[in-house]
């Protein structure tokens, strides 16, 4: 950066909201410095991108709880106070995950941000199998939960063709 130069960060212009995911939760959120921020969309590599974050950040430990590591603090159906406490006892360099965009993420300038895309007809594609193998449970969780924001999640049409073009109109 030159000198004099301005910098704009991004920042949050909007809360996003709904069964899954709640961005409210990063409105107060303490970044540390140096804190990795996983940034996908769900079903393009999340996992896979939170496992090499760990294996770098951890010199390669095998067995790594890495979900426990690496929380997913827009999972609204997950206590924030506890995901909080988990993360203000760690003492390693942290590392989250978000499946929000970044205009309804709060942006630090102290974090690291690593965003993983995959073909977004892959994705949805994911995301179906994904979502036609949720159990009652889960949907009773994702939808019993309070403060749900919105319509409940139902279960998936059958036609992937339909479930795609629902799934295009209905992106904020």
């Amino acid at each position: 950066m030159e000198s004099g130069e301005i910098v704009v960060w991004p920042r949050k212009i909007h809360e996003l909201q709904n069964h899954h995911i709640d961005s409210t939760r990063w409105n107060d959120f303490r970044f540390r410095n140096g804190d990795i921020i996983v940034a996908t969309w769900a079903k393009s590599g999340t996992t896979w991108l939170q496992q090499i974050i760990g294996q770098l950040l951890f010199d390669g430990a095998e067995n790594l709880p890495v979900m426990d590591l690496c929380p997913w603090i827009d999972l609204r159906i997950l206590p924030k106070n506890e995901i909080v406490a988990m993360l203000e006892a760690q003492t390693h360099q942290r590392f989250l995950k978000t499946h929000l965009p970044v205009d309804a993420l709060v942006y630090s300038p102290a974090a690291k941000y690593i965003y993983i895309a995959r073909d977004g007809r892959d994705a949805l594609w994911s995301w179906y199998n994904h979502h036609c193998g949720y159990t009652e449970f889960a949907y009773d969780l994702f939808n019993e939960t309070p403060g749900r924001v919105g319509p409940p999640i139902e279960r998936p049409k059958e036609d992937i063709v339909e479930y795609f073009n629902d799934w295009l109109d209905s992106r904020p």
